[in-house]
């Protein structure tokens, strides 16, 4: 396809994937138990997140309000874009329809709800849980196989049964990554409890992707501090769990612990992190001690071979943010087809902007992709 000349690979888009899925989808022996769960709430797209937990808030007290305002709503728009189709994130064809509109030559499909069902206390029904979205996902790739292609998701409460699902995804020929919150129960990604998932990573050549959400398990952090206020909670969930995350993945060491892994760090914004990256190494500098596998500065890691980043095509410190973590770093995504996203304009933003050169523009908008999701060139 090629939008003026450059190849497009969306490194971020979703799926808004139906509740449904985890009954259809499902081993059949946990289907009368996904079918009793999702009894509770129906089938819509956020079904799955108050079935299994109670105590999901509304979110609703506006700010400057005491209390909160029933039916105000989560989203201000609702769940998708008001432009793209209504069915995109579900049905393959409807969003080829949209790639088409965008320049997309190939997008890379996250999950919208699908992670948190870490909130399953079993570990037998939650990774039966993952293997169903795994399974739905792969089929809406399959209907596009050279232009879909998807993160999946493992289980998190037990390991032997997270190693199991990446080898599953190995041999997935859509699966091109890893998508994780990296948290789970105040464990960060540096807990050694977390080991197998990126020693079976490492080893089947799966980039770890570390994407956030917004107001569902498990949960970013500060969520009980802001209000419940959904601008609070937008507005600060994604970032504050990227700077987290982050911090914890780099100083823990893993890097030098998976000296072939590739970390990814998915739509948090870049224009923040070169002084995220500042603020670590001077951590660094007076805390090494508490950082006993980290052997280099942050910053180091965080402009190396193995680490990525997302950022949004209209953040209008881009070009400064880029040549700081280096231009070889950053992958161009849309969020597509989320109410946030620049839907149809996402990728022409920044094929227009005129302070990107056209190395730039085709390092960004499709080079590194294929370096950080290899199986897509594969």
């Amino acid at each position: 396809m090629a939008l003026s000349g450059f190849k497009i690979i969306d490194a971020d888009g979703h799926v808004t994937e139906p509740a449904s899925l985890y009954s259809t989808h499902i081993d059949p022996k946990f289907r009368a138990a996904a079918d009793a769960l999702l009894s509770r709430l129906g089938a819509g797209n956020l079904g799955i997140v108050p079935a299994l937990y109670p105590k999901w808030r509304t979110a609703e007290r506006p700010l400057g309000e005491a209390n909160e305002v029933p039916g105000l709503g989560k989203l201000p728009s609702g769940r998708n874009h008001p432009l793209a189709s209504p069915a995109g994130g579900y049905d393959p064809a409807e969003r080829i329809r949209d790639m088409d509109k965008e320049g997309i030559d190939v997008a890379v499909c996250f999950a919208t709800v699908a992670t948190s069902v870490c909130a399953a206390d079993d570990p037998a029904m939650e990774a039966a849980l993952a293997r169903a979205y795994n399974r739905w996902v792969g089929e809406y790739c399959g209907a596009f196989p050279a232009r879909i292609k998807a993160v999946g998701i493992v289980p998190q409460r037990a390991m032997d049964r997270c190693a199991a699902e990446v080898a599953y995804l190995a041999r997935e020929p859509w699966a091109v990554g890893i998508m994780t919150f990296g948290n789970l129960d105040g464990m960060l990604p540096d807990h050694p409890y977390f080991d197998p998932l990126y020693r079976a990573a490492q080893d089947a050549d799966l980039p770890i992707c570390f994407h956030g959400g917004t107001d569902r398990p498990p949960f970013a952090p500060g969520r009980e501090d802001v209000g419940n206020n959904m601008f609070m909670m937008h507005l600060t969930g994604h970032v504050w769990h990227q700077m987290r995350v982050m911090a914890a993945a780099v100083g823990g060491g893993l890097f030098e612990r998976y000296p072939t892994l590739r970390l990814g760090f998915f739509e948090g914004g870049i224009s923040w992190v070169p002084w995220w990256a500042e603020r670590m190494d001077g951590h660094y500098k007076h805390f090494a001690r508490h950082t006993p596998h980290l052997t280099r500065k942050p910053s180091e890691h965080m402009r190396g071979e193995r680490c990525f980043f997302t950022f949004d095509p209209d953040e209008a410190m881009l070009p400064e943010a880029m040549r700081l973590i280096g231009v070889s770093r950053l992958m161009w995504a849309s969020d597509y087809p989320h109410f946030d996203a620049e839907f149809p304009d996402a990728a022409e933003i920044v094929v227009n902007n005129p302070r990107l050169s056209a190395d730039e523009k085709r390092a960004i908008l499709a080079a590194n992709a294929l370096r950080f999701f290899r199986k897509i060139a594969a």
